[in-house]
């Protein structure tokens, strides 16, 4: 059965992300320095040429849904299998350890650790669409783990990194935990994205609970020069 988790992207811009929307009725993007994604209700969905033309966007992705046709000015840079998963256990709050909530100020330290996971995913204002964890090891934010897709009772974690001078410490673990005990709290579901291949990161979640639910097709797609 098809669920608002089969196109997170669109309903996260259509409900608690729709302050950030762009686009039309038929295509829906956030800003570039916000997140890399856009989305469309259904693969029958037109989107407007005009509407692209007047966007800054020069590339961007789809998640589980995308467009069967896409405007003239864009072209498919290629796809990837992103791995859904949720969280099905009952939320354990982390240890009594030391972590920072991070605010606006911690932002460049937060842009400059997540260039070594995932530059292209996390931008300059990723970290205003949810709350933000992070450890610090003498004024260097070494992990962190955030929330970014949201819609209903649902809530993404992402954004999770450790540097790898630092690994090995259990930081990604107790920060997710800390996430989950929030959203417990609030009544959330939580759930995540992961890269297909990443076995590593994939066990990491499995052993806080998290199931795998299904494979989305990532698209990338971009301007044609």
């Amino acid at each position: 059965m098809t669920t608002a988790l089969d196109n997170p992207v669109w309903h996260s811009l259509g409900e608690t992300h729709s302050s950030w929307a762009q686009g039309t009725e038929c295509a829906k993007w956030y800003p570039r320095n916000v997140a890399p994604f856009i989305a469309v209700p259904a693969p029958s969905a037109r989107i407007d040429d005009q509407a692209i033309a007047a966007s800054d966007l020069q590339a961007a992705y789809f998640v589980g849904v995308a467009p069967d046709v896409l405007p003239d000015a864009w072209r498919v840079e290629g796809t990837s299998p992103v791995l859904q998963m949720i969280f099905t256990d009952e939320a354990i709050a982390a240890d009594d350890w030391q972590f920072v909530e991070l605010g606006e100020a911690h932002r460049p330290k937060m842009v400059e650790l997540a260039k070594i996971a995932f530059p292209e995913f996390f931008r300059t204002r990723t970290a205003e669409l949810g709350a933000y964890f992070g450890v610090f090891v003498a004024e260097q934010l070494v992990a962190m783990a955030g929330e970014r897709m949201a819609f209903a009772d649902y809530r993404e974690i992402s954004g999770v990194c450790t540097h790898p001078d630092h690994a090995g410490h259990g930081f990604a673990s107790r920060l997710s935990q800390a996430l989950l005990e929030r959203h417990r709290l609030e009544g959330w579901h939580s759930f995540l994205h992961v890269s297909a291949g990443n076995a590593k990161a994939i066990q990491l979640y499995e052993k806080l609970g998290f199931k795998r639910r299904t494979v989305l097709t990532m698209w990338k797609v971009s301007r044609v020069a």
